[in-house]
C-alpha cells in the first residue's frame, strides 16, 4: 500500500550552483589567499540563507508555527555570528 505526503513536495531551492563552492572542501587552505577565497564563498552562502529567510512566507505547506520559529532561530544565531565576527575585525583593527 503507497502512503501519500501530507504536505505538497516543495520546489528545489537553487543552491550557488554557478558560484564558488563554500565547502566543505577536499583540503583545508593552505595559504592567505585561498583563506580569503573560501570566506568570501562563504560569505555568499551566507547571502543565500538570508535570502531564503527572507521570503519564509512564500513556503507553501509550512505552518506559520514552524515559519516563526525558524526566523527567530536564524536571526538568533545571525546575531551571535556577528559579534563574533565584529570581535574578529575590532581585535585586528586594533593592532
Amino acid at each position: 500500500m503507497t502512503m501519500k505526503s501530507r504536505h505538497p513536495a516543495r520546489a528545489a531551492v537553487p543552491y550557488l550552483a554557478d558560484g564558488p563552492r563554500a565547502g566543505p572542501w577536499p583540503e583545508p587552505p593552505a595559504t592567505t589567499e585561498e583563506l580569503l577565497r573560501h570566506i568570501e564563498a562563504l560569505g555568499q552562502r551566507v547571502s543565500g540563507h538570508v535570502a531564503f529567510m527572507c521570503a519564509v512566507d512564500t513556503l507553501a505547506g509550512t505552518s506559520d508555527e514552524a515559519k516563526e520559529k525558524a526566523v527567530a532561530v536564524f536571526h538568533e544565531r545571525l546575531a551571535g555570528l556577528e559579534r563574533e565576527l565584529s570581535r574578529v575585525r575590532n581585535n585586528l583593527a586594533r593592532r
